[in-house]
């Protein structure tokens, strides 16, 4: 398993290779997950991917699996993640790579692509968190169901940050009301055992104010598919329609009955996308432009 050195924490990097060693001609494809959860989020989907000759990596961001925590005396920022998404794109060597990433995964992967469009050859991205969009577009009526989380403004407090309620109400918000509830004692653990870290790249994607035309400058030229679920919270879904608007190469697809959990509740399906996705880009082999 690959390692990572960030803000002095080892940082591990699942990796499957392709199932025929000698298959050539496939970009590698770099796989982000969602708060709380660790690279192997990805593990199904990857399993596909080597069956057609991809090499798969997927981060434990900072404080989750085998991943070291953040330091309890430093205030994290999510640079440091978007530090092991570029740091990722480097074990490939100079060769562009596929990213494929799940909400708050997402988000640092945008960031990531941003700074070095160059590296990545296509995006495959299932209700990013990147709520600036959602600010510069003015979209006030999905905005307001984040206000209304915070409805007695403890969610971005300091004291409560990190805390089993806090975890509770986080997970219940985008899961489903009584989700925790239903957590093991292993399950709720290992999310306790993040939760310092957890909320403070929550805090800071729930502030984030990058604009929509961020992206399109550096972007719009990058094949990309923004998967929503139509279960899901507005803000997931939103954040997706408005990239889908502003960027010219972007495929919006909302699967019905599936919520913001969809890359585990719905593998399947989504993986199917992002499949067929990245084989479209594969094919044309030629970047857009």
């Amino acid at each position: 398993m690959p390692t990572l050195r960030i803000a002095d924490l080892e940082v591990h990097v699942h990796e499957w290779l392709p199932v025929e060693p000698r298959s050539t001609g496939h970009w590698p494809v770099i796989c982000l997950p969602s708060t709380g959860l660790s690279g192997m989020q990805w593990r199904k989907l990857a399993k596909l991917l080597t069956q057609r000759g991809h090499r798969v990596l997927a981060p434990d961001l900072i404080g989750y699996g085998d991943s070291e925590n953040w330091h309890e005396e430093r205030v994290f920022e999510t640079r440091y993640d978007v530090a092991v998404v570029n740091d990722t794109f480097d074990l490939c060597g100079d060769t562009p790579v596929h990213v494929v990433a799940h909400s708050y995964g997402g988000r640092i992967g945008l960031a990531a692509a941003a700074m070095r469009p160059e590296r990545v050859r296509s995006l495959a991205l299932f209700e990013p968190t990147c709520f600036g969009v959602l600010r510069s577009t003015g979209d006030h009526e999905a905005l307001r169901e984040l206000i209304e989380y915070d409805d007695d403004s403890r969610f971005l407090d300091e004291q409560f940050g990190g805390s089993e309620a806090w975890i509770e109400r986080f997970v219940d918000f985008w899961s489903g009301q009584g989700t925790w509830s239903e957590f093991s004692a292993e399950e709720r653990a290992a999310w306790l055992r993040s939760g310092r870290k957890m909320f403070h790249e929550v805090r800071e994607t729930a502030l984030d104010d990058v604009p929509h035309y961020h992206y399109e400058a550096r972007l719009g030229a990058i094949p990309m598919l923004l998967m929503s679920g139509a279960e899901s919270k507005r803000v997931g879904r939103r954040c997706c329609a408005v990239l889908a608007e502003c960027l010219p190469h972007c495929e919006h697809v909302e699967l019905p009955e599936v919520g913001h959990m969809g890359p585990l509740l719905a593998a399947r399906e989504v993986n199917e996308l992002v499949i067929r996705h990245i084989t479209r880009v594969e094919a044309a082999r030629e970047p857009t432009s």
